[in-house]
């Protein structure tokens, strides 16, 4: 039986607003869930909300029916990409690579022109390289279960095919919930999709639920 990831009972308020309320979700490994949304809608602040980074009053987060608690990374439960940079500007890929436990082939399996650039900093690699270099170390790293914010964002189509063959290959022993602005490759790369609107979580059986929910005019 594959490992679960399941979250419930979140809650997250800013002021009079309501950002989150009563979220639940499950992502097995085997599987990619994609969450979408308007900007604001909280998407950001869930996939921090389930690592830890942001704490809130209530919130359950369990693998296999057991609350986790303490340092999931350092567990090897969850790793997570964040929105913003990953790697500190001044650090070099190759000492990242250690930090993260990650071989430097898993990077030259998809990019063996990258070589010269892994003793380069952070900061002297273009964005959208730095960030495909960033997901593949997250989804090569030892945790079970992957949180990507906004994995495809400023990263060249090319390198998004990429990306894509990448997740499908982690999933095979992960469980990895991503979200993106640029949806129609979350609708692409996703086994399951949700959309987080008014603080809550439904589920797109249909394309056309984007359109019905207000996310899109049109498809």
């Amino acid at each position: 039986m594959n490992d679960i990831l399941e979250f419930d009972g979140i809650e997250l308020q800013y002021g009079a607003r309501t950002i989150l309320s009563g979220i639940y979700m499950k992502c097995p490994v085997g599987n990619i869930i994609g969450i979408l949304g308007r900007n604001g809608s909280g998407k950001s602040s869930l996939l921090k909300v389930v690592f830890g980074s942001l704490r809130v009053p209530v919130r359950s987060v369990r693998v296999n029916g057991q609350y986790l608690a303490g340092d999931y990374m350092k567990k090897r439960i969850i790793a997570y990409l964040p929105q913003e940079d990953l790697i500190p500007p001044n650090m070099p890929l190759q000492r990242a690579l250690r930090l993260f436990d990650v071989d430097k082939r898993h990077i030259l399996e998809y990019f063996p022109e990258a070589e010269p650039f892994l003793s380069l900093r952070s900061r002297e690699l273009s964005g959208g390289y730095r960030r495909i270099i960033e997901a593949i170390m997250i989804l090569h790293s030892k945790a079970t279960f992957c949180l990507l914010d906004e994995p495809f964002t400023g990263v060249m189509p090319v390198h998004i095919e990429v990306l894509q063959h990448v997740l499908a290959q982690a999933k095979e022993r992960k469980g990895i919930i991503l979200t993106d602005h640029l949806y129609r490759q979350v609708l692409s790369t996703a086994d399951h999709l949700y959309i987080l609107s008014d603080g809550r979580t439904f589920a797109v059986k249909d394309p056309e639920d984007l359109v019905a929910r207000g996310y899109v005019h049109a498809l």
